[in-house]
């Protein structure tokens, strides 16, 4: 559970609540092509539960990233070790073929994203503070820990 709420982002609340309680697409191929070449925020949601915000020089790139098979990102990584409990070691090879890359396609065909954009030079601390605010399930700092704590030697 997080320490911290909106009111300690400051004048970002604004963006922070645009990015979460804005407009929510599909995350498939068809509804990131319109992104186009634009930077900003990206917030990946499971039904209305935050699952994941990042920066992005290219959202389109980006988006298109986190739904290809074959890619081993760390958006992929992380469905990997937090939704099917494979081993961080592991995570990176298996995320990216093979029947877990599968069985995370389909996963993530259930997720659904926004965007909005922010100040270039700024967007990188701002997906840093909006995923402690919210929390979120991939990469939250609850998340954080708890794979911190699980990578650790038996």
């Amino acid at each position: 559970m997080s320490h911290f709420n909106p009111k300690h982002l400051g004048k970002w609340q604004g963006i922070y609540n645009d990015l979460i309680n804005g407009p929510k697409l599909p995350l498939n191929e068809s509804s990131c092509w319109m992104m186009g070449e634009k930077h900003g925020l990206i917030a990946v949601f499971d039904q209305d539960e935050i699952l994941y915000i990042e920066a992005s020089n290219n959202i389109f790139k980006s988006i298109h990233s986190f739904i290809t098979s074959g890619s081993s990102i760390h958006f992929r990584n992380l469905v990997a070790i937090i939704e099917f409990n494979i081993s961080e070691k592991t995570a990176h090879s298996r995320s990216s073929k093979g029947p877990l890359s599968k069985k995370i396609d389909k996963r993530i065909g259930g997720f659904s994203y926004s965007v909005v954009q922010a100040p270039k030079n700024h967007i990188n601390n701002l997906a840093r503070a909006f995923n402690v605010v919210s929390d979120s399930r991939l990469s939250g700092p609850t998340a954080v820990s708890n794979i911190s704590i699980d990578s650790l030697p038996k």
